[in-house]
């Protein structure tokens, strides 16, 4: 694993979303139920920046096409995709969110 540290715990709210610009890719981290999550940003559907999209508990929706996934495990929830979202591991560290960006 090679955890990277991507932004500070003060920056993420309960149930934002915050979108972080990587060597990798577009990473969205949100906060749910005090529990920190990540994925790509973007939908598995078309590559839609998803987190565009609105987030209600642990599903978030395309704003595009309106497939819906669970943040938590990037599941698809409501169609029109059949791929789920890239999900990686995250970590807090002290006063800093980290993120498996090579798994």
């Amino acid at each position: 694993m090679a955890f990277s540290k991507l932004i500070k715990t003060n920056e993420l709210k309960e149930g934002g979303l915050c979108v972080v610009k990587t060597k990798y890719a577009p990473i969205v981290i949100c906060k749910i139920g005090g529990e920190v999550f990540a994925f790509e940003d973007a939908c598995s559907h078309d590559g839609e920046e998803i987190s565009c999209g609105t987030l209600d508990a642990d599903i978030i929706t395309c704003p595009r096409h309106f497939a819906k996934f669970n943040v938590k495990t990037g599941a698809v929830v409501a169609r029109p995709a059949t791929e789920p979202l890239t999900t990686y591991k995250t970590r807090i560290s002290g006063d800093d969110i980290e993120v498996d960006l090579e798994d």
